[in-house]
């Protein structure tokens, strides 16, 4: 099919100024066409059905960079992921992927969910049988015996075990890894100020990785997790919490570290609306409940990464609690409001950045000729007004039309 899409802007992702009168023809799944209202022709015209949004920007599709697919998002989702079956967690996982789709994330990245659920769900979205978002799969977490995410991770204690825990799931079809390189707040007993893998063994999975192909993402929460994350090479830093091993001290941020990371191109994402998320879902805060206990101090360290150079995509840790998988304009939104960046620049942080670090900007991200048409076209101007990434009118995902006029089409 042949779409032609024209609203008041094209914001491209790449960070440039908004396109007046912005337009966009699209056939057989690709870009064909970049250009303002008036530059087109009888022959981009032809055999295209012309949808046009007054008063809209027209944006690249949203990547969302970090979801549990299978995980209920609920107050009770630790009791919902030990006590449900796999037919329940397809189930689950059918409704996300919708959902996500539906507010305009069209690549999704999940960063650990059972083998035997996210991979035929990924399959079932690209054989047509369910909507949703071209979906990037890491499969099992890689954790510790007892470590973060036990309940549906592949458990690896030594460097080999970690080594051939990554290949059995390049084996099954992985396109990344997930290691768990510290305790996390989901999983009771596990420590969020210690590290699970030192910076040898995440050396070793990094190295093996890299031979197949794989990028690896670790989530850290601990500053020693983090300084050993970066010792290691790791592609992406998830959370990146910098949080101190003497519970007295909430964090211990390292600014060498910092510059390390922007210099090495790690990619980092730092789940920064799950507390904004918690506080207007009336979760309470827990004493010792992580990077959610100070958010004022952890936007001010986010801030000083962001200028030191540091690169963020956009994970919302979709799954968790309160952490709903139509929830995606969140993140932007508190990117510009509470990190005080600019709305273009977190909508680039959304897009390209996001696109870059999975490796697939050739393919997404931007708004180009010969890239996967997927677009979003939101109802106002989020240049001026982040919270309008909220309001979606249209979608395109790789070339099909999801929604229109403001009305689901799945």
């Amino acid at each position: 099919m042949k779409y032609i899409i024209q609203a008041d802007r094209l914001i491209d992702g790449s960070g440039s100024e908004p396109l007046k009168n912005g337009a966009v023809v699209t056939e057989e799944g690709k870009i064909i066409k970049v250009c303002t209202s008036d530059q087109l022709t009888q022959s981009d015209k032809s055999n295209a059905e012309i949808l046009t949004v007054p008063g809209g920007s027209i944006l690249p599709g949203f990547i969302e960079m970090h979801s549990h697919i299978h995980c209920s998002s609920e107050a009770d989702a630790y009791e919902h992921i030990t006590t449900e079956s796999n037919e329940t967690f397809l189930l689950r996982g059918t409704q996300a992927v919708r959902a996500a789709l539906s507010s305009g994330v069209t690549t999704m990245r999940d960063l650990g969910s059972r083998n035997e659920v996210v991979f035929p769900l990924r399959q079932g979205i690209s054989d047509g049988i369910i909507p949703g978002p071209r979906l990037l799969v890491a499969g099992t977490p890689i954790t510790t015996t007892g470590g973060h995410c036990n309940m549906f991770g592949t458990e690896a204690n030594t460097s080999a075990e970690v080594v051939k825990a990554i290949r059995q799931q390049f084996k099954l079809g992985a396109d990344c890894i997930k290691i768990m390189s510290t305790g996390g707040g989901f999983t009771p007993g596990t420590n969020v100020r210690a590290p699970q893998y030192t910076a040898d063994v995440l050396k070793n999975a990094v190295h093996d990785a890299d031979r197949l192909g794989l990028k690896v993402a670790a989530h850290c929460h601990a500053t020693e997790g983090v300084k050993n994350c970066v010792e290691a090479g790791i592609h992406n830093l998830i959370h990146c919490s910098w949080l101190s091993s003497d519970p007295s001290e909430q964090y211990d941020y390292d600014p060498d570290v910092a510059d390390q990371i922007a210099e090495k191109g790690i990619y980092v994402d730092p789940t920064l609306a799950l507390s904004h998320l918690n506080s207007l879902r009336g979760r309470p805060i827990k004493p010792d409940s992580g990077a959610m206990r100070d958010p004022e101090k952890r936007f001010e360290i986010l801030r000083d990464m962001w200028d030191r150079g540091v690169r963020f995509v956009t994970g919302m840790d979709s799954g968790m609690t309160n952490a709903h998988f139509d929830d995606f304009a969140y993140i932007p939104e508190v990117m510009v409001n509470d990190m005080n960046i600019s709305p273009l620049e977190a909508i680039t942080c959304s897009t390209k950045t996001s696109a870059e670090c999975l490796g697939m900007e050739d393919q997404i991200g931007t708004i180009e000729k010969e890239k996967s048409a997927d677009i979003v076209v939101v109802n106002g101007d989020p240049s001026t007004d982040i919270s309008t990434l909220h309001d979606v009118n249209t979608i395109l995902s790789q070339g099909n039309l999801v929604k229109s006029e403001n009305n689901l089409l799945i």
